[in-house]
């Protein structure tokens, strides 16, 4: 038996540089392929003797590798990360290669250029031996990887095998090198050496063959996940049980914000996550989740020992093999966390294979799950070298860019490299709006409309409607394995949580020619007049140039026009006649699915341009008094100060000021929660002079904002914000961490004056709401539209339009009827068929309602007449005064973004008192009608201080209250405004209503 302590082990690894030991902490990302951590029984592979201490080299035989399968890692949170992960850093972090950083930065969040993935040997017997290497063989097989010459699970090479050699425990807690095993316990029972010198991959020719169609079948229909939740021998286990975890991946008690959701959502119904696994169902702990115990401890072996384990224990009480024998695609492996080593991931996973791994909360993450599906579908890191420095991850228009760590996130897509990659394989997208671009003397000159993925579903009818060349992906063929690829970021349905260059035209940078797994990188983000240019394209003398025309997001599907030209290529106009005397010029058509692509002389400009558009910004059917979105920007101002708050007011001058965006600066790039808030008035008469939270409503915004591609962080706000002609606003921007303004001269003084608005000076705080500090100016940019109503006559509102009188709270609480409570069947007829006596009608749980949320979304439906809601009456958690919204839409909630406040009508906006266990009736701003003959509507209550509800014992969307006018339905919690679906639940309160019909 051979052994050395640890300091020598690390002194020896970082002085010869030649082992991929040294690779463990080799960036500061932590997601590097070593996982660095201890095998089964604290034995160390034969690795160890690559330090060539003498008389212990062990004896070898060589070994043709069933295949090489790589292995992705997906850093936590830099605050998230262990202490073993900080020691390591601190004593290899100056042994980086020049090739994987820029500099010697301490910047946690600064990374190398190369993806960092491990590699292990798969064994003809299915066992898996981990792969070790010089950190040079490891760089080429990562290059090989990323240029698509090494396919994860199908190449192959000759290895030189050894036996594992036992260790005592003297160096076990913190060994070192490139892991990942296969599904026996036993499999670290050889470790393979790569032969000196470089790298010999071959194909194994049955994977081969077999590659295309596996990768269609692992992209389309239905794919079983199996979820192991895994407790071991201390009783340590993950933080959730395993219903909440059912709840999480698939969304079984109403959760929408799912793993299950986000691929059936941005597949646009290609693939599905399942959690049925038939016949094996009754041997689940929960619906796809099966809780196993194994018999070692956590704190003494190592996650990589420890998943195998957990696979043997649940082919036990299965009866099965896993994956393929027991009907599964995919299986996640959840544990409490990882302690042996350096631990600086949340998950990991095996590209293009089957398993993958969570620690702590993650596995609760819709984002980071649906991420490690991602690598196991065979995609790589989307990443930004302008993030600044180089992030492998900083993409976070991708969901490949890692751009959530919550609990309620996941509405986010891929950027168009992985969306010509899936749409390679046959799967997700029609290959006519998947377009490939040989620009060059020939073909100089292209116009394309981009349609968003998240409205893919709206492009075939769309195209049947316009002449226009339609496009999902572009890619940009450079005649090398690098490629180019545009898409338009649409951020809305299933995209709606997208993070950079939201509803701009991204384009962006991947290898292995888009087919296959390469990391990919964002190069540019375009807004409406922007463009990007390339010098020398494809080996030409002549810059290439991608610029956005137009952009209209105002009618579904939204849109982008885009020239690619070469050379300064434009495209000959069709002339338009020139009218006679005393004729009108042609007409533009109103319909913005027929707007013209606009084709003026491409003059290259720089890339990107950030000087406002002078091209319109919307169709030509834009409504009269609105126009085009415009953007105010304060480049030329300097930014020399910083504070976690910011409070300043805006004036409206001649017409009305609609905001849709603020961008602004913070102090560093690291993501932040932002709260922004609004409010009509001038702070500065508020009866707290801004400084008191009671001041303002809830915040317009709280998240964290998207990073534009020129350094700004922008908030995209869910609902515009309006300052009418001649009215002043004031608005708060407070973030966790700092934000950068210019020192004013005088609070009150007029800062900016753009002739649409005037910004005045305003001052800057230590917290929200905590301690002014000095006067201050803003600093970025307001993306917004003016507003100028047009007066006309209007005509007066009938009778029929006006608010019915409230009703008093029915005393009749002993046994709620099914029948509206207290009123006549039959009553006199409007002449219209209709009732205009105002009926009311208690759900029979309004004396059951025990539970609160702070919102309740649930559905009704008619039956054979119109009904048109007046008045809702709910149940309050407490007397105390509360803000209360209520919103509605016509159909299912499940049919829409229902986390989306913009696809809700808001009908009631109030501060109340509730009563505590009583009906409070609350007369609508705005009548909710449901049209006869079975029509849904959604309504969504919310209250800052908790509406009374009921657990319901039945499923969601199940009718749990009816009388003979309409249906209530089953609904869902939200754990605040617009965030989060929580549990499922009986709306419990009053209605009171007409029917017409």
């Amino acid at each position: 038996m051979w052994t050395k302590p640890l300091a020598a082990l690390l002194l020896s690894c970082i002085a010869r540089g030649g082992t991929a030991a040294a690779n463990l902490f080799d960036d500061e990302n932590e997601q590097v392929g070593v996982a660095a951590e201890a095998p089964t029984t604290h034995r160390t592979r034969a690795h160890y003797n690559l330090f060539d201490a003498p008389g212990e080299e062990e004896e070898s035989e060589r070994y043709t590798c069933k295949s090489i399968v790589a292995i992705a890692y997906s850093r936590r949170p830099v605050e998230r990360r262990g202490e073993a992960v900080e020691r390591g850093l601190k004593r290899l972090r100056k042994k980086k290669h020049s090739t994987d950083t820029r500099g010697d930065d301490d910047n946690e969040e600064e990374v190398g250029h190369h993806p960092e993935e491990g590699f292990v040997c798969e064994l003809e017997g299915g066992n898996i031996a981990p792969i070790e290497a010089t950190s040079e063989q490891l760089e080429e097989m990562r290059a090989a990887l990323s240029n698509g010459t090494l396919i994860s699970a199908v190449s192959t090479m000759e290895v030189d095998m050894f036996d594992v050699v036992e260790e005592d425990d003297e160096l076990g807690g913190d060994d070192v090198g490139v892991s990942g095993w296969d599904t026996p316990p036993k499999s670290h029972s050889k470790s393979a050496k790569v032969p000196p010198g470089p790298i010999h991959l071959s194909s194994n020719s049955r994977r081969l063959v077999e590659h295309p169609q596996r990768r269609l079948n692992r992209l389309k229909g239905v794919k079983k996940l199996l979820v192991i939740r895994m407790t071991d021998s201390g009783g340590l286990e993950p933080p959730e049980d395993a219903d909440y975890y059912s709840n999480k991946f698939f969304g079984t008690s109403g959760d929408t914000e799912t793993p299950k959701a986000q691929i059936y959502g941005c597949s646009n119904g290609d693939m599905d996550l399942s959690p049925d696994f038939g016949h094996l169902n009754d041997k689940m702990t929960a619906n796809g989740v099966l809780d196993v115990t194994i018999k070692s401890s956590l704190k003494k072996i190592s996650t990589e020992d420890a998943w195998p384990l957990a696979q043997k224990e649940a082919e036990d009480i299965l009866g099965c093999k896993l994956p393929y024998g027991c009907g599964a695609d995919h299986v996640a492996f959840l544990m409490e966390d990882c302690h042996k080593g350096g631990c600086g991931w949340a998950a990991y996973a095996y590209i293009d294979w089957w398993p993958s791994v969570f620690v702590e909360e993650y596995g609760a993450h819709p984002a980071v799950v649906t991420h490690e599906l991602g690598h196991n579908l065979n995609m790589a890191h989307s990443g930004w070298t302008g993030a600044p420095g180089i992030d492998q991850y900083g993409d976070h228009s991708c969901s490949m860019g890692n751009p959530y760590f919550t609990d309620y996130h996941d509405k986010i897509c891929f950027n168009p490299a992985k969306n010509f990659q899936i749409a390679n394989s046959g799967a997700w997208y029609d290959e006519k709006y998947v377009i490939t671009l040989n620009m060059n003397s020939d073909t100089p000159y292209r116009e394309l409309r981009f349609v968003g993925v998240a409205e893919y579903d709206k492009v075939a009818q769309y195209d049947s409607e316009t002449n226009e060349d339609i496009a999902v992906v572009v890619k940009l063929e450079t005649g090398s394995d690098v490629d180019f690829f545009v898409g338009f970021n649409r951020k809305t349905g299933q995209n709606s949580h997208n993070k950079l260059a939201s509803d701009e035209v991204t384009i962006i940078e991947a290898g292995a020619n888009g087919e296959s797994y390469a990391q990919s990188w964002f190069t540019a983000g375009l807004a409406q007049g922007e463009s990007h240019s390339f010098s020398k394209w494809a080996k030409t003398n002549e810059e290439l140039v991608v610029k956005v025309v137009n952009i209209d997001t105002s009618e579904a599907p939204g849109y982008a026009d885009v020239i690619i030209a070469l050379g300064g290529a434009t495209k000959s106009p069709t002339p338009v006649p020139t009218p006679a005397p005393g004729t009108s010029s042609p007409s533009i058509s109103s319909s913005p699915s027929h707007a013209p692509i606009i084709s003026p002389s491409m003059v290259p400009s720089v890339s990107p341009t950030l000087m406002p558009s002078t091209f319109p910004s919307g169709s030509p059917s834009r409504p009269p008094g609105i126009s085009p979105t415009k953007k105010f920007s304060t480049k030329d101002k300097n930014a020399n100060q910083k504070a976690k708050g910011i409070m300043y007011q805006m004036q409206a001058e001649e017409a009305d000021v609609k905001i849709e965006k603020i961008s602004f600066k913070t102090k560093d790039d690291k993501d932040t929660e932002v709260q922004v808030y609004f409010q009509l008035g001038a702070y500065e008469s508020f009866p707290g002079g801004g400084m008191d939270s009671n001041d303002w409503e809830e915040p317009v915004f709280d998240d964290i904002p998207d990073r534009t591609s020129d350094g700004l962080r922008e908030v995209v706000l869910d609902e515009v914000l309006t300052i009418p002609k001649g009215e002043t606003a004031s608005i708060q921007i407070v973030g966790k961490k700092e934000i950068l303004y210019e020192e004013g001269d005088k609070e009150f003084a007029t800062a900016y004056d753009t002739r649409d608005f005037k910004i005045f000076t305003g001052h800057s705080t230590k917290k929200s709401f905590e301690k002014k500090l000095k006067d201050a100016d803003f600093v970025g940019e307001i993306t917004y539209h003016t507003y100028t109503a047009k007066v006309t006559s209007t005509p007066s509102l009938s009778p029929s339009s006006s608010k019915l009188p409230t009703l008093p709270p029915n005393d009749d609480s002993t046994s709620p009827s099914m029948l509206p409570s207290n009123r006549p069947s039959s009553s006199p007829d409007d002449g219209n068929g209709g009732d205009d006596t105002p009926k009311e009608y208690d759900t029979p749980n309004v004396n059951d309602a025990g539970d609160n949320a702070k919102g309740i979304m649930f559905t009704i439906t008619s039956k054979s007449k119109e009904v048109t809601i007046t008045d809702l009456g709910i149940i309050g958690k407490d007397a105390k005064e509360s803000d209360l919204w209520v919103y509605y839409q016509k159909g299912s909630y499940a049919a829409f973004d229902a986390l989306n406040k913009n696809a809700w009508e808001e009908v009631l906006r109030k501060k109340v008192a509730l009563v505590p266990g009583e009906i409070f009736n609350l007369k609508l701003d705005e009548d909710i009608t449901i049209p006869a003959g079975e029509e849904t509507v959604s309504v969504y209550v919310v209250s800052k201080k908790g509406v009374l509800y009921e657990k319901p014992s039945k499923n969601q969307f199940d009718i749990y209250a009816q009388n003979e006018d309409f249906e209530v339905r089953v609904g869902t919690t939200t754990k605040k405004e617009f965030q989060q679906f929580e549990k499922l639940a009986e709306f419990a309160g009053r209605f009171v209503y007409q029917t017409k019909g």
